[in-house]
């Protein structure tokens, strides 16, 4: 073993030491305390006079209805008449077969108040599942919002407006079957108050709302109904009716909330290609921005029919996907040109995590004349769940293309999806094998190298062969050097005699080729829920524990610093910093000793500011993969760092076999003219001619 590759080893061996027993170190300090507990459902907001739009007539809405009298004729809402309990539909039971969330449901309100999801944790060591997906928002102007909420409803040809948000909803029923299924539904009710002729008349009813969630075990769909029911002898024209979809869905990259967005996706069933049949776009919204970043409208493209919506951030989602009356018919009860991205800000957000969250909503507009022997029903199924594709290419959600979230948003558009599936069979193949994700991540490391050793070979051969033509080349730029076409002439007719056409290409064939492996590796890791609280270590240890996040070996806050530190001029690049992680200044070093020790051009045939440019790079590359990458997934920064040092090894090994052979070769050519003059013996000297003095 040569000096270099044993101080290699020695120091990668030292640092690992340093580092475990740092972690010993700070299991024995922190790992008795009681871990944090996730934090329980909040108290149902307490009751208070919608401040939605003020009504635009006496008696509209329910302030309307608890305050003073309407004049005759008046339309008003009815109010609530009984306390506000919350309902729970499903549970926390992560069990097979099981409920998938638990949802708690506002009475008030008839929407709902929040969502837990039963086979997640919000951190990798909170003791009990439960990732809160949904929560109670406020908007700007501190206005109550739940998610699936109504708002305010216009009558055609009325002058009132009815905020159905709260303090109007009076429960049903609610009910569990022996299959599981729960079912609860709500009525809000709008009233005429009796002319003063009639004192003694009661409030003639005029229409119904009815609102029905429906749940069953182990399903990620809630169902949703809003039924309106004309209980007057004359039809009804329903102008609009607000529709506040989800909301309060938290961030879970911890560089910025790129991928936290409202999505609708578009059905374009005319498209000449599969892939362009559904568009997805996003909008990202938020209040610490300019006025035009708190809300935004959803552009439909061109022809096509609005298919879902909802909100989304990496490895979550809640999509509001409308139901037709009638299976191959176009969904008709919704103005696809309201459909609007809003930023709210979280009632109880947990520690750590920003206010501010996208919503989306929309106005229900039905189609035809609200007829009083005829009500009408709009339903919808409300996907509440991961981004998984597996369970994405179930049937029950394979039409709907929700695979769409796993690529969309992400930087996976410029890798191929045929190596980011394979990539996704190998991970979990590989992880059934030996268990561990960080292990699957190195053993593909080795894999990948593996069917790259070929190229990898050939491509440190001629980089050797090309500094030993540096002398000669040298010799063609001082001959040649005042015509640059003759030079480059004589140069390349120089390598092509040399056996070294295509060298400069060959030399960088390596890192094109791992190019589109790292690409795809890095959306199967940044986008594959199962890394999530998957680690190398165990989730007792506080390094390495979570592989869908930075490595975090030195919190910030065990310092007393509470809130992320934004580093002035980078924070656009690494985002937040919230501890100091490893592996991306582990990968820094690793990179600079491969450009180190790499061949580069013969220096001698380089121009000064080639070559001051070359003595840059060596500096600046490694510094840019230090800031790219500093905020990256752990499990990426694993297998960049992983390979990076088999490159090393690997790069070592190579030359010094390279190194060896043409000694051998050497030796052999050396030998070869001596052991032929043992075999002949000593030269015979020829007689010379006799010298003649006189001719």
């Amino acid at each position: 073993m040569s000096n270099d590759l044993r101080q290699m080893l020695s120091a990668a061996l030292l640092v690992l030491l340093l580092v475990f027993g740092w972690q010993w170190y700070m299991q024995k300090k922190y790992g008795s305390r009681t871990p944090p507990v996730s934090p329980p459902p909040p108290a149902a907001p307490a009751a208070a006079p919608p401040t939605d739009a003020t009504p635009s007539a006496p008696g509209a809405g329910a302030a309307a209805a608890l305050g003073p009298a309407a004049p005759a004729g008046a339309w008003h809402l009815a109010p609530a008449d009984q306390p506000a309990e919350p309902l729970v539909l499903g549970g926390r039971q992560p069990a097979p077969g099981d409920y998938k969330a638990q949802i708690t449901l506002d009475p008030r309100s008839a929407a709902l108040d929040r969502v837990l999801l039963s086979e997640f944790k919000l951190k990798v060591d909170d003791p009990d599942t439960g990732y809160p997906l949904l929560a109670a928002c406020r908007d700007e102007n501190d206005r109550p919002r739940l998610p699936l909420q109504l708002g305010r409803l216009v009558i055609k040809g009325r002058p009132e407006t009815f905020d159905l948000s709260q303090h109007c909803w009076r429960l049903l029923d609610f009910a569990t079957d022996d299959a599981g299924r729960q079912t609860a539904r709500f009525a809000a009710r709008i009233l005429e108050t009796p002319p003063a002729s009639d004192p003694a008349a009661a409030d003639r009813p005029v229409l119904t709302v009815i609102k029905e969630f429906a749940y069953d075990k182990n399903a990620y769909e809630l169902g949703l109904a809003v039924q309106l029911v004309n209980e007057t002898r004359s039809p009804l024209e329903i102008e609009s009716l607000e529709f506040f979809g989800p909301m309060g869905i938290l961030r879970e990259d911890p560089r910025s909330d790129g991928r936290r967005t409202a999505v609708a996706a578009y059905w374009n069933a005319a498209a000449d290609r599969p892939d362009a049949k559904l568009t997805i776009n996003r909008q990202h919204v938020t209040l610490e921005g300019k006025e035009k970043e708190r809300r935004r409208t959803f552009e439909k493209p061109g022809d096509a029919s609005l298919r879902w919506f909802g909100v989304v951030n990496k490895f979550f989602t809640a999509i509001v996907r409308p139901l037709a009356a009638a299976p191959n018919q176009p969904v008709d009860f919704l103005d696809p040109g309201s459909l609007a991205a809003q930023a709210l800000l979280v009632e109880t957000p947990p520690a750590g995590q920003l206010h501010s969250t996208p919503s989306v909503q929309v106005r229900l507009t039905p189609p035809t004349l609200l007829d009083p022997a005829r009500p009408q029903r709009f339903s919808f199924a409300v996907y509440l769940g991961p981004i998984d594709k597996n369970v994405f290419d179930q049937p029950a959600y394979a039409d709907f293309h929700y695979n769409k979230l796993i690529t969309s948003g992400s930087c996976a558009f410029c890798a191929f999806d045929w190596l980011t599936a394979l990539l996704f069979k190998m991970m979990h193949l590989t992880y059934r094998l030996v268990g561990n994700y960080g292990i699957a991540i190195i053993i593909i490391v080795f894999l990948v190298r593996l069917i790259l050793h070929p190229v990898t070979r050939k491509s440190q051969v001629h980089m050797m062969k090309m500094n030993k033509l540096g002398p000669k080349i040298q010799e063609l730029k001082e001959k040649y050097g005042g015509d640059p076409k003759e030079f480059q002439r004589r140069q390349v007719g120089l390598m092509k005699e040399q056996g070294m056409a295509g060298a400069a290409l060959l030399g960088c064939l390596p890192m094109f080729l791992q190019m589109p492996i790292w690409i795809a590796l890095y959306t199967a890791v940044d986008a594959n829920i199962a890394l999530r609280h998957q680690g190398l270590l165990p989730a007792s240890w506080h390094w390495l524990n979570d592989l869908s996040a930075p490595d975090r070996l030195i919190p910030l806050a065990w310092f007393g610093l509470a809130e992320p530190v934004n580093v002035p001029l980078l924070g656009s690049i690494i985002g937040s910093i919230d501890a100091f992680n490893l592996l991306p200044v582990l990968l820094t070093v690793g990179m600079f000793l491969q450009m180190k020790f790499t061949p580069t051009q013969p220096q001698t045939a380089a121009s000064p500011q080639a070559a001051q440019q070359q003595k840059m790079m060596q500096y600046m590359m490694p510094v840019m993969m230090l800031l790219l990458f500093y905020s990256a997934a752990s499990g990426f920064n694993l297998y960049m760092m992983a390979s990076t040092f088999a490159g090393l090894v690997e790069q070592h090994v190579i030359r010094k076999h390279l190194k060896e052979q043409e000694a051998r070769a050497a030796e052999q050519t050396v030998a070869a003219p001596s052991k032929l003059a043992d075999r002949l013996g000593p030269k015979k000297r020829k007689p010379r001619p006799p010298r003649r003095f006189f001719s």
